[in-house]
């Protein structure tokens, strides 16, 4: 068993999501491994070539051209695949290649990416709020007003989107400036056939043979600045673009991902660690077991439907099936008992020394208390964010009922997401339902978390539930009532509803409205506590932190938190178990062997072309690198800053790495860039944009 310092200080050279401003310190050692190129390009977000990759929000793209074009995973735009299908047009099941620009598809008006410009550290601004003697919910308070100050002076440029993020669990703060583009087209995607080859099944596996490949392009106003979706925007220059080598990568080669991961709990304790596999993972699976069942009937039932909830069906057999990985790898890596092991040595280490002691003991003890109290709610706080998200219109409602609410005190006063910078992205979100909302599904889903409701104990009830669904005569009773009030199917409805004042919401008849101001109103009382409970871990966290770093000697990455982050590593293999041994690469011809019935019902087309193929076509491969939620896309790099392939997926032997990395089994898995060109070139007849990514 790994004793605590080793775990902190023994890392693997591929361990970590390392922070630009970290890279210069780790030169190096980075040339060692094999990095071609001066390790203080690396430190620099605007320039080459981290300049050239850009946040999706969920995902990661990264320019190829100097005319906008984009490369990131076929699974991170099916929703504008989605956006723009119809009974007609089945994009989101059968792919999209452009002709020309002139046919690229917009991909609707929730769709953006943005493009870092600025880091900059703002923690000293930060803290200086901070008083003696102040409470836990006054500190929160001074946390989200100081970083509202300095967000609102930061978007006085146009077209600038910023934000501060705690780093370190909140011992440093970073004011991040992006560029946001507001229209994105698509240029090619693969049938999901391809894109997703193996489906739920070979998902997080090995081997796999997955094109998972997109390409799109972003679009500005004729002037060069960001703006909405138009038909007179053209093509937008970005300063920086990456060069795609066509040779690809090598068994053994040394290769980096530029991205924007989202969340790892490395650092975490171990009481989060026994709550996510006894609670978190468990109770996550059952809710998520039901809602993909419930979701797959009306599928099978109705094609409308299956192009309407693709999107959520991926989601959700993804994030079931890494719950069921975390599961697996918590119990065969022995995370709990090796948590509480080294939490214990962590103890000792305090305690051994008196200014330790007075400096953490009582912190880290207050944490564990926090924490437990705010454990205690996980799945009445997961049920009440469900009920929103499957019950679109009760979202659409709540979300209209507290912009009222907020929009009654000045814009700085208000709770972040509510201010008037955040108006425009509600607005498109609410338009988005256009092409996703499907009322019968809908339903059912909704159904599904209600019951669910009515299986919590009695100290976690959501108290508006149980008053509406005893008024209404139960859950059946409920939803006819709910959904024979179809107003808010309309788009000019919901952006009716979300500029009408709190008084005339709160004395409306639509039983939407009137379910979501009773349960807005009881949120109110559960987001004060959980500031209070936010502003004790603002205070807390960094102790825990502080006493880590003081134990570990040298480097120290930060948990990820979708900013922009590097990793290093090499193309290689790994082997499970004894008399196991994974190779690096996956082919076409291995593609082909797999073929057969759903969800390894590659395209016939693809199948005949891969018979005249004379050297076999690399599909997919392995490499070291680490990387969680938010990398999907990420453009693999080699030594000298070429793009070889895209991340789009983990191994099942590492799923649960988000919390402790395994240099043997952890593999990151990506698709070759060979395939793509092959793609592009052999099966879409797309030698444009061939062109366009080669240089030639």
């Amino acid at each position: 068993m790994l004793s605590f310092v080793a775990l902190l200080s023994s890392a693997s050279a591929e361990e970590g999501m390392w922070l630009p401003e970290q890279i210069p310190g780790m030169a190096a050692a980075l040339a060692a491994q094999g990095l071609g190129l001066d390790a203080a390009r690396l430190a620099d977000p605007t320039g080459d070539p981290l300049g050239a990759v850009v946040s999706m929000g969920g995902c990661t793209a990264s320019f190829l051209s100097a005319e906008g074009l984009m490369g990131t995973n076929g699974h991170c735009v099916a929703s504008y695949l989605e956006y723009a299908s119809d009974k007609d047009h089945p994009y989101a099941r059968d792919g999209y290649v452009a002709s020309d620009r002139s046919k690229e598809l917009w991909a609707g008006p929730s769709a953006r990416v943005w493009v870092t410009e600025k880091i900059e550290d703002v923690t000293t601004t930060i803290t200086a709020k901070f008083k003696k003697k102040m409470g836990d919910t006054q500190r929160q308070d001074a946390i989200e007003a100081a970083s509202k100050a300095l967000v609102a002076v930061c978007e006085t440029t146009p077209n600038r989107r910023c934000a501060v993020v705690p780093f370190y669990d909140g011992r440093e703060y970073r004011l991040i400036t992006r560029l946001e583009i507001r229209d994105l087209r698509v240029s090619y995607v693969p049938p999901e056939s391809i894109y997703a080859f193996g489906g739920d099944e070979d998902n997080w596996m090995w081997p796999r043979q997955c094109g998972d490949f997109a390409l799109i392009r972003a679009y500005v106003a004729p002037d060069g600045t960001p703006a909405a979706h138009a038909d007179t925007n053209v093509p937008y220059k970005p300063p920086r673009h990456l060069r795609v080598q066509p040779a690809g990568a090598r068994s053994g080669d040394f290769v980096m991902i530029a991205g924007y991961p989202g969340s790892t709990f490395r650092y975490r304790t171990a009481l989060e660690a026994e709550h996510a596999v006894s609670v978190r993972y468990p109770e996550g699976l059952t809710l998520l077991g039901a809602l993909s069942g419930t979701a797959k009937t009306h599928a099978r039932k109705d094609p409308d439907a299956a192009a309407r909830l693709q999107q959520s069906l991926f989601n959700w057999a993804n994030t079931r099936k890494s719950y069921e990985g975390m599961l697996a790898n918590f119990v065969a890596s022995d995370i709990v008992a090796r948590k509480k092991t080294l939490e214990g040595e962590l103890d000792a280490w305090t305690a051994s020394d008196r200014g330790r002691t007075a400096k953490y003991a009582a912190a880290i003890a207050e944490l564990r208390t926090v924490l437990a109290k705010d454990l205690s709610t996980h799945i009445r706080d997961r049920l009440t964010s469900g009920l929103m998200f499957t019950g679109r219109l009760l979202g659409v409602a709540a979300t209209s009922y507290r912009w009222a609410s907020e929009r009654e005190r000045a814009d700085v006063a208000r709770d972040a997401g509510f201010q008037d910078r955040d108006l425009a992205d509600v607005q498109d979100r609410f338009r988005q339902l256009e092409r996703s909302l499907h009322p019968v599904s809908d339903r059912d889903l909704f159904k599904v978390i209600l019951g669910m409701t009515q299986e919590l104990p009695s100290d976690q009830r959501i108290t508006p539930i149980d008053t509406w669904l005893a008024s209404a005569g139960g859950i059946e009773p409920g939803l006819d009532t709910l959904y024979a009030s179809t107003a808010l199917f309309d788009t000019g409805a919901r952006l009716k509803l979300l500029q009408t004042s709190r008084a005339e919401l709160e004395a409306s008849t639509d039983p939407w409205v009137r379910l979501a101001v009773s349960l807005e109103t009881w949120q109110r009382g559960v987001r004060s506590t959980d500031k209070a409970e936010n502003g004790a871990l603002a205070r807390l966290r960094p102790a825990y932190m502080d006493a880590l770093r003081e134990l570990r000697a040298g480097q120290f990455y930060p948990d990820a938190n979708g900013t922009l982050r590097l990793s290093f590593g090499h193309v290689e293999g790994y082997s499970p178990k004894e008399g196991v041994v994974y190779t690096a690469t996956t082919s076409l011809a291995g593609l082909a062997r797999k073929a057969g019935p759903a969800p390894f019902d590659a395209p016939s087309w693809l199948l005949e072309r891969a018979k005249s193929v004379q050297h076999d076509v690399p599909v997919n491969f392995l490499s070291t690198l680490d990387n969680t939620g938010g990398s999907s896309g990420s453009p693999t790099l080699n030594a000298k800053g070429e793009v070889v392939g895209f991340v789009f997926d983990r191994n099942w032997d590492a799923v649960a790495a988000d919390w402790i990395y395994d240099p043997a089994t952890t593999r990151s898995i990506h698709a070759d860039v060979r395939y793509l060109l092959w793609l592009l070139g052999e099966t879409a007849g797309a030698q444009p944009l061939v062109a366009e990514l080669v240089g030639k």
